[in-house]
C-alpha cells in the first residue's frame, strides 16, 4: 500500500489528467442534452463511444499509474489517445463557435486548448518514475 501511495504522489500529474479526461467523459455521458451544429450530424457529434472512450482512456491512464511496470510506449499512447479525444472535443466547439454563433463555447475550446498544451508538456519534460 505505501508503494502504491508512492507512485500515486510521484506520478500526480498523470493522475490529474487522468481523473480529468475521466470526468469530462462522465459529464458528457451524464449530460446528453447538447446544441449540435449542424443538427444532422448530432449522431455523430453525440457518440457515446466518445464519452465512453474518455472515461476508460482516464482509467487506463490511472492503472497504469499504479502499477510498477515503467514502459513509456505504453505511457506515450494513453497520453496520445487522451490528446486525441480533447483535440476532438475542441473541434467540435470551435465549429460551433465559428458556424453557430455559440460564443459560450470560446471558453471551454481554450480551457481545452490548455488541457492539450499542459498534457504535451507534461509527455514531453515530466519523468514517470
Amino acid at each position: 500500500m505505501r508503494q502504491l501511495l508512492q507512485r500515486l504522489n510521484n506520478n500526480s500529474l498523470y493522475v490529474i489528467i487522468s481523473l480529468l479526461i475521466f470526468g469530462k467523459g462522465l459529464g458528457f455521458c451524464l449530460n446528453r442534452k447538447f446544441f449540435f451544429y449542424p443538427p444532422q450530424f448530432a449522431w455523430l457529434m453525440n457518440n457515446v463511444f466518445l464519452d465512453y472512450s474518455m472515461m476508460i482512456a482516464g482509467i487506463g491512464l490511472l492503472v497504469y499509474v499504479c502499477l510498477p511496470s515503467n514502459n513509456n510506449f505504453v505511457l506515450g499512447v494513453l497520453l496520445a489517445i487522451i490528446t486525441v479525444l480533447l483535440a476532438i472535443i475542441t473541434c467540435i466547439e470551435i465549429e460551433h463557435v465559428i458556424f453557430a454563433g455559440e460564443i459560450e463555447f470560446v471558453q471551454n475550446a481554450i480551457s481545452n486548448s490548455a488541457i492539450i498544451g499542459f498534457i504535451l508538456w507534461t509527455a514531453r519534460h515530466y519523468s514517470k518514475r
